[in-house]
């Protein structure tokens, strides 16, 4: 398949509750010659103080922001409708399964879009270059050239790798050139760990993962902590619910040592590091290879194919003892979730709220996106549920100016928002004040950078406005 590098700058890292402000993407056949590419900035949202640390990195100035042509409802519209022209590809972007995917989601979901899986259904797969490029310089040191950070490892930022290759398309942090350098990136690893490469493809989609796991039963994954890359030769046990994450035994752990403990016991020791289990995320397009790549390196070069094999062979002899493993996991993550009841707002219902939609609720959306004004107003109330409403109600509050609203949902929406921005708490979003303070140590840091002291008096200025239109809501 076809590639569809994407990107996105946004006005804050918190994916509930930012927006997304420049989105640009570049199409490429197999080989990663482009095709072509768009991009998109849309105008700041009325009701969203940004977070100036972001504005700092991206570099985009409130003049860009007031001044852009499209909306943010506009820009998702458009945004959606290039990616189901596209499709079926593999949408791909370094450190998109963190970040950009879970972006777009919720620009679909808050935008009364029904297709929130669109990148990874109907033939589409999600491939991540960032957990990739870890791995291949793992493999191959030659592989790219890296910088070392603060702490002596290796940097994996974007920023980084296109500045010690030497292939920077422009300045990093606009979703252009990072598509660009994206695309540098992955040719690196295509022509120095082609088998790593050809792995991360056939690793792009749950299901896909799910048949090698089924297949090979013990194989090499890799997972990035404390800043470095560390490989785990590991057998799968189960399926673990709610997210059906594949729950794997570490093989440098003898299996003998643990099944004949009692449940309290062996709850106790799968909670001790070093972890005996280990999760590996399907939908994330992790590194999964076979499990002679990770015999090479120890502790399982010590241990050896013949007592690895002895210790999988143990694990499948005592199918009693993965049960067991389920039941205390399960039992571990109920607690967890009754430990933690606070009521989320409805922008972060997307998983929490539950992710069938009802064909009313469909048709409701459709009906939305199709209709005026007055035809919008309607359909507000003819959602069955509370937080589709609440969306309806919010993208017209940001799409229309005051005079073009009835009074009383203007009000509603408007000391709505008021409420949020002017709090002193410490909200999940930025506030005027949690503004404020971050401007305060910006302009510490940037004492001697007159570019960056620009940007954060253009913003500061930009606030101040926004500040009087809410204060006396």
């Amino acid at each position: 398949m076809d590639f569809c590098y994407f990107d996105y700058e946004s006005s804050d890292s918190r994916v509930d509750f930012g927006q997304v402000l420049e989105f640009s993407f570049v199409h490429t056949d197999s080989n990663l010659n482009i095709l072509n590419k768009k991009e998109l900035k849309c105008r700041l949202k009325s009701n969203v103080v940004p977070s100036i640390g972001a504005m700092l990195v991206n570099n985009i100035s409130p003049k860009m922001l007031t001044n852009a042509e499209l909306s943010h409802y506009e820009l998702v519209m458009e945004n959606y409708n290039w990616f189901q022209k596209l499709s079926p590809i593999y949408f791909t972007g370094f450190n998109i399964t963190s970040f950009d995917i879970e972006f777009y989601r919720r620009m679909l979901f808050k935008n009364l879009i029904p297709n929130w899986y669109q990148t990874n259904t109907n033939g589409n797969k999600i491939h991540d270059v960032l957990p990739q490029v870890r791995a291949a310089k793992f493999i191959n040191r030659n592989v790219i050239a890296t910088k070392l950070n603060e702490k002596g490892n290796d940097s994996f930022k974007l920023q980084d790798l296109s500045e010690v290759g030497n292939f920077n398309h422009g300045v990093s942090h606009s979703s252009i050139v990072d598509c660009l350098n994206t695309i540098e990136v992955s040719k690196k690893i295509r022509e120095g760990t082609p088998e790593l490469w050809n792995a991360s493809l056939k690793s792009a989609h749950r299901t896909d993962v799910e048949l090698i796991i089924g297949n090979e039963k013990i194989f090499t994954a890799f997972e990035f902590f404390y800043g470095k890359l560390r490989p785990f030769v590991q057998k799968h046990l189960f399926y673990h619910k709610p997210f059906r994450w594949s729950i794997c035994w570490d093989l440098k752990h003898d299996p003998k040592d643990y099944i004949n403990l009692s449940k309290e016991e062996l709850a106790n020791e799968l909670q001790k590091t070093p972890k005996k289990t280990r999760t590996f995320k399907q939908n994330k397009n992790n590194v999964i290879m076979k499990k002679d790549l990770g015999l090479n390196y120890e502790p399982y070069a010590q241990i050896g194919l013949k007592e690895i094999l002895n210790r999988a062979k143990t694990l499948d002899e005592n199918p009693n003892f993965a049960h067991s493993v389920s039941i205390i996991m399960e039992e571990l993550a109920r607690e967890k979730i009754e430990n933690n009841q606070i009521e989320p707002f409805l922008e972060e219902t997307l998983y929490k709220g539950g992710l069938n939609i009802s064909d009313k609720d469909k048709k409701n959306m459709e009906l939305f996106h199709k209709s005026d004004l007055s035809g919008k107003l309607s359909t507000v109330e003819k959602f069955t549920e509370e937080r589709y409403a609440y969306f309806a109600k919010c993208i017209i509050y940001e799409e229309y100016s005051k005079n073009e609203l009835p009074k009383n949902l203007f009000n509603e929406m408007h000391r709505h928002f008021a409420k949020r921005l002017t709090s002193l708490n410490n909200e999940k979003w930025e506030t005027f004040a949690s503004f404020a303070k971050e401007c305060d140590d910006y302009r510490e840091k940037y004492k001697n950078n007159p570019s960056k002291l620009k940007i954060l008096d253009e913003y500061d200025s930009y606030v101040e406005e926004m500040k009087l239109k809410f204060e006396n809501a």
